[in-house]
């Protein structure tokens, strides 16, 4: 099955040399737990491996994430001005719906702009998606109204043949009753928690599933560093 790397040393061989390709994973965790930057990570290797990527932001602004993107050395303002990467602006298309102050969006009417029409909005040549963050849209639907809808962006979006990262926040995960972890190839779970052998708050990741893959169900401690995400006592080689 071809891969592709999470951009985090240490982590790529304890999931089978990164996440599968073309297929959709789900990345949840509560507040400061990691989501973003897990993602950027993978953004930024595809990049460097020349996949043409995108982020569609529904929480941030462009300049947001490549602000952001800049504290961890991942040069994403770069891969914008290059074209291997783009920012679908989720967030402006959403605000502009709720104050009326523009009714299409290119070619798309804003109040169409809801999770089964994402797809709509990916460039052709995308090999590499981050939906940051897919709860947005969970928001005033039933489980299983979230449930279809999210099965339907799934095939879609394999159907376009990318590899998608679907980041959701912890709030939307258990609103939802975790119901999309069923949908995804894989899934991660970033916890915070209370490590039992030192007492401190640590930074955990959980695989509870990644199909074809053999993995450890033991959670993964790991810091958030300036350099981005750090497994603790990787082994990189």
């Amino acid at each position: 099955m071809e891969r592709l790397s999470t951009g985090i040393q240490g982590l790529d061989k304890k999931i089978g040399d990164g996440y599968p390709g073309k297929k959709g994973i789900l990345i949840t965790g509560a507040p400061g737990s990691g989501k973003t930057i897990f993602a950027m990570h993978a953004i930024n290797q595809a990049c460097t491996d020349g996949k043409k990527s995108v982020i569609m932001a529904t929480e941030e602004t462009e300049e947001d994430i490549t602000q952001q993107a800049k504290m961890f050395d991942f040069p994403f303002d770069k891969y914008i001005e290059s074209g291997l990467l783009e920012v679908v602006k989720i967030l402006e298309m959403r605000s502009r719906s709720v104050t009326k102050a523009a009714e299409m969006i290119d070619g798309l009417s804003l109040k169409e702009v809801d999770i089964i029409s994402l797809p709509e909005l990916i460039p052709y040549d995308a090999e590499v998606i981050v939906i940051d963050n897919i709860g947005v849209f969970a928001i005033g639907l039933t489980p299983r109204e979230f449930r279809d809808q999210f099965d339907t962006l799934n095939l879609l979006l394999s159907q376009k043949d990318v590899t998608t990262l679907f980041v959701m926040d912890e709030a939307a995960h258990q609103m939802t009753r975790g119901v999309a972890d069923y949908s995804t190839f894989g899934n991660i779970d970033l916890l915070v928690k209370e490590n039992p052998y030192t007492g401190k708050m640590e930074r955990f990741v959980f695989i509870p599933k990644m199909r074809n893959t053999p993995i450890s169900l033991d959670p993964i401690p790991f810091d958030i560093t300036s350099k981005g995400i750090d497994i603790k006592g990787r082994k990189d080689n």
